[in-house]
């Protein structure tokens, strides 16, 4: 036998790879399940094309896609995807891509369009307490006869004023302008007396009414708010005070009540409908 012949014969006894290719029908094919895209490709649906899809490092410093991982929360990424807003920006929550003053957390929040100057939430999202002042009135309305009114300090430090319309309360520049004699049923349904009288001070004309037998809070009580629409400013506001906010200035609130951790205000065209304000969220 030849020597070319001799190496013919060894190849083909030879185990793969050394040897002749096996038969087809003895190789392990992948099963057609494995032959799939691969992970980091996905469909677009829209385009009909396979695009890669993005990779962004998550909340807690780990690799995340945007079928794994919300990548802004609350915000969930179909809202960006929505509207088109850029979600691989890391500000993104921050950001007024229609300039009305409102940023894309505070339009998903108010359920309105991000990209829509004239879609946005109300303006009074954009106002918050930062501080208030409450003080009770030092004197009570504590009964009547006639046209004589009996007006206490509340801490009893002081004698009795028998007072008529007109007069001033000792020791205030508070003077009675009106009563109003009212009754109203109690859960008895016993009329009780809920006569009231208007005061109002003889210097800045703020009036103030008291109940009879209850403590009325001071005119003097203050409430401090921040307004971040437009640049963040802080402004006072005492109670029975009105003021206006921008840019719809010719809406008129009228502060009503002051308490530690929340003021109360009402559209002066909409009196029935009080207006909660608390400190602006953390």
């Amino acid at each position: 036998m030849s020597r070319s012949s001799r190496l013919r014969s060894f190849l083909s006894s030879a185990p793969f790879p050394f040897g002749g290719a096996p038969h087809s029908s003895e190789i392990n094919w992948p099963r057609s399940s494995r032959l799939q895209q691969p992970s980091q490709w996905k469909f677009g649906g829209r385009s009909g094309l396979f695009v890669p899809e993005k990779h962004f490092i998550g909340a807690n410093n780990l690799p995340a896609t945007l079928q794994t991982t919300v990548v802004h929360p609350p915000v969930p990424n179909e809202w960006f995807e929505q509207f088109g807003l850029p979600v691989e920006n890391a500000d993104v929550l921050d950001e007024d891509p229609d300039n009305d003053g409102f940023t894309n957390l505070d339009e998903w929040k108010g359920q309105t369009n991000p990209t829509d100057k004239d879609s946005h939430p109300d303006y009074l999202t954009k106002l918050s307490l930062e501080s208030a002042t409450e003080e009770p009135f030092r004197f009570m309305f504590s009964s009547w006869v006639g046209d004589t009114f009996a007006i206490n300090a509340i801490d009893q430090s002081e004698p009795t004023q028998f007072l008529k319309k007109g007069d001033t309360i000792r020791g205030t520049r508070f003077k009675i302008v009106k009563f109003t004699e009212k009754y109203q049923p109690n859960q008895y349904g016993t009329n009780v007396d809920v006569s009231e009288l208007r005061l109002e001070h003889e210097d800045t004309k703020e009036q103030l009414t008291l109940v009879k037998e209850k403590v009325a809070m001071s005119p003097e009580s203050v409430a401090t708010f921040a307004y971040s629409w437009g640049g963040r400013r802080e402004f006072e506001v005492r109670k029975d005070q009105e003021f206006s906010l921008k840019p719809l200035e010719e809406i008129k609130y009228k502060l009503v009540d002051v308490q530690s951790n929340k003021a109360v205000i009402i559209n002066t065209q909409k009196p029935n409908q009080p207006i909660e304000v608390g400190p602006a969220p953390p």
